[in-house]
């Protein structure tokens, strides 16, 4: 099976008003219970836990936000993938958000439905990664193994599979540069006057986010001073051994060096600990950070895999749209999901809530 291949035109920036109300009309993602994942496979036979959506062209607008976004790329970020509201003069400046794909892997449609919906909120969202093969648009497909005290060893590896059309992306890994050069490409797009985004983005309201490996990649990146807010989704860093994996003296001492970087608010999600590995990183990356607001929660039943496959990116689309507009646009309404003992978030009982520096 052939890659299917798109074309990009670099001007969106309107689109049938209906179209934008049917999107916009949507209620809000739940926040709980965590998903049933499903249990139907691609053509290759790797799970799909949210099914196969109906495949949508990346200039249909999507998303549950007030401005439903589109997906794009452009000659001058050929690492990148980026994400916009269709209408840009409705949706006013647009502040900015680079992200780090789950395993590092380097397509950037692979988080499509989740970045739609926070670029729907009035982002402008590049992920690192080229277009890949539409296949990868489920999102985040098989949830790695969580070792348990007297519980079985990990699976063996499967096979590699034969003519896999997404290996191509699934074999190249994004760095840490190519977040970096995403948030250059932005702000020069801000002062070029042949841009769509001439004079559209506030280029002082700069975060940055990452899934899994992709946290990793946000961690690294979190020392640079453009950056107002960052976000760790099923991710953190491992200081401490537990949880069936041995963490040396050396690992933990760079993973201090690169969390004592972070300088900007940061919220860290994770899924519990007997099925998201990304747990105990979590759980360590907060204890550890002291001087900067942070807000952790983890959700009963939640797994690696999360929620960015649901339609408009489930409780973590929501809970991800909330922290970037708080931190990023100084959206009161979306405070509400993080702030006092009543936050929203606090109110729900499968998620376990902490802070610090924050109330």
């Amino acid at each position: 099976m052939k890659p299917k291949t798109r074309g990009f035109v670099m001007a969106v920036t309107s689109l049938l008003g209906f179209a934008v109300m049917a999107q916009s009309n949507r209620m809000p993602a739940p926040l709980s219970p965590p998903p049933v994942l499903e249990t139907g496979e691609d053509h290759q036979g790797r799970p799909l836990p949210f099914g196969a959506p109906p495949y949508v062209t990346p200039d249909t607008p999507l998303g549950s936000g007030p401005y439903p976004a589109v997906m794009e790329t452009a000659p001058g970020l050929p690492e990148g993938v980026f994400y916009h509201p269709a209408d840009l003069e409705a949706a006013g400046r647009l502040a900015i958000v680079v992200w780090g794909n789950g395993g590092c892997l380097h397509a950037g449609n692979r988080f499509r439905t989740f970045l739609t919906e926070l670029a729907s909120h009035g982002f402008l969202v590049i992920s690192a990664g080229t277009m890949g093969d539409v296949a990868l648009e489920v999102g985040p497909q098989e949830n790695p193994f969580v070792a348990r005290p007297g519980g079985p060893p990990p699976p063996a590896r499967a096979a590699p599979r034969e003519d896999d059309s997404t290996a191509p992306w699934r074999n190249t890994r994004s760095s840490v540069d190519h977040m970096r050069d995403a948030i250059d490409w932005a702000i020069a797009q801000n002062t070029n006057a042949e841009s769509p985004f001439y004079g559209r983005l506030d280029t002082e309201a700069v975060g940055a986010g990452g899934q899994s490996c992709g946290g990793g990649l946000t961690t690294r990146l979190a020392g640079d001073a453009r950056l107002k807010a960052i976000g760790l989704f099923n991710s953190g860093t491992r200081l401490q051994s537990g949880f069936g994996r041995e963490v040396t003296d050396e690992q933990a001492a760079t993973g201090r060096q690169r969390l004592d970087t972070i300088h900007t608010p940061t919220i860290i999600l994770t899924g519990d600990q007997y099925l998201d590995v990304a747990y105990g990183g979590g759980r360590d990356t907060f204890n550890y950070l002291g001087d900067v607001p942070v807000f952790y929660a983890w959700q009963e039943g939640l797994t690696h895999i999360g929620t960015y496959g649901a339609p408009d990116g489930g409780a973590i689309g929501r809970i991800a749209s909330d922290w970037y507009r708080w931190q990023l646009k100084r959206d009161e309404e979306a405070a509400a999901m993080f702030v006092g003992d009543d936050c929203l978030l606090c109110r729900d009982s499968s998620w376990h809530v902490q802070k610090k520096n924050m109330d």
